[in-house]
Order: structure tokens, then sequence, then C-alpha cells
């Protein structure tokens, strides 16, 4: 599996219902999409960021898709951004099956003292107790061996979830719904 995640700074005219009205329209044309487990759309309110988050079965069904009509709107609308990608040591559904209104990532430099075994071990004991969290609907792990990171991504059903962490950098995002219904429409 494959993590992708590219992010567009929007322009301030672009406003959140912009943001939710354009999720609503492209949402349906993931469905089904081949080698798509799951895309999340993110947007960081403070720094005004669209971020949406995909996870891919395989690097082929990544490249296809940036190689496409989908990702080429993405380009004639806001240029085109730079897109990180990372390999997934681990990704498990949480016991919420309400979809997500709130994600965390947290990013850590990976020790050069440690083994990567070990490193592993220790993000795979992590990730079983993130499991056990109420409200968890989704979380990761992600390895990105360029810059030798491990971030780790909680989706959670509620927004007051409030989380703890002593990682280098943390992030929040909102999820935007890909069914909200559009303005105008019945």
């Amino acid at each position: 599996m494959l993590a992708m995640q590219y992010s567009v700074k929007l322009p301030t005219e672009y406003d959140l219902n912009k943001v939710n009205e354009r999720v609503a329209l492209r949402g349906p044309k993931f469905q089904g999409r081949p080698g798509l487990t799951h895309k999340f759309y993110l947007y960081e309110r403070e720094e005004h960021i669209y971020a949406p988050l995909y996870i891919w079965e395989n690097s082929q069904a990544a490249q296809d898709f940036l190689m496409d009509s989908l990702f080429g709107d993405v380009i004639q609308d806001f240029g085109r951004p730079r897109v990180r990608s990372w390999q997934i040591l681990e990704f498990n559904y949480g016991s919420s099956t309400i979809e997500p209104v709130k994600m965390t990532a947290e990013v850590d430099k990976v020790c050069n003292e440690k083994s990567l075994t070990d490193i592993r071990k220790i993000e795979e004991k992590v990730h079983k107790g993130m499991l056990k969290q109420d409200g968890l609907f989704a979380h990761m792990v992600l390895l990105d061996p360029d810059r030798w990171e491990i971030s780790r991504c909680s989706l959670w059903s509620f927004k007051d979830r409030q989380v703890t962490s002593e990682s280098d950098c943390v992030y929040e995002y909102d999820v935007v719904s890909d069914k909200l219904p559009l303005s105008g429409a019945a």
C-alpha cells in the first residue's frame, strides 16, 4: 500500500463553501477508481490549505492517477503541486463507524541510532494502542524513506478529540465530506 498527498494553498476568494462544492462535485468521480482504497478530503483552516490524502493499493494505481485528467484538473485549477508519498507500515480502521471529521498527523524523524526493524516494532505497538481509542475511524503509520520521517495519521469521528503528542510536528486537518449537498441542489 502507498499513501499520497498534495497540498494546495487556496486563493483567498476560494472559501470553505467552494471547497465543499468542489469535493461534492469531484467525489463521485473517484467511486470505483481502480487501486484507490480510500481518499480523505482534508482542509487546514489556519493556512487555508486543501490537502487530500489518498490510500492506494500499489504505486501503479497512484501513478495512473497522476497521469490522468482527474489530477490534470487540479493542475489546471491550482498549478502543479508537489506530491508526497509514503510507504504504509500500518493501516487499520478503528472502532468508530462514523465518518471522520478531523485528522491529526504527527511527524517524527527516524532515529539513526535505532534499527529500522526496532522502529517498526515500536510503531506497530503504538498503532495497536491507537486502535483502542474511542472515536477513532482509522489510523496509519507512514514511512518516508527519502526524508526518513515517520508519520502517524489518526482520523477521528469527533472534532473535540484532543491529541497530546511529543512529536516533532503535529498537523490538524478538517475532513471535508464528499457527501455534502450542492448549494441550490434539491
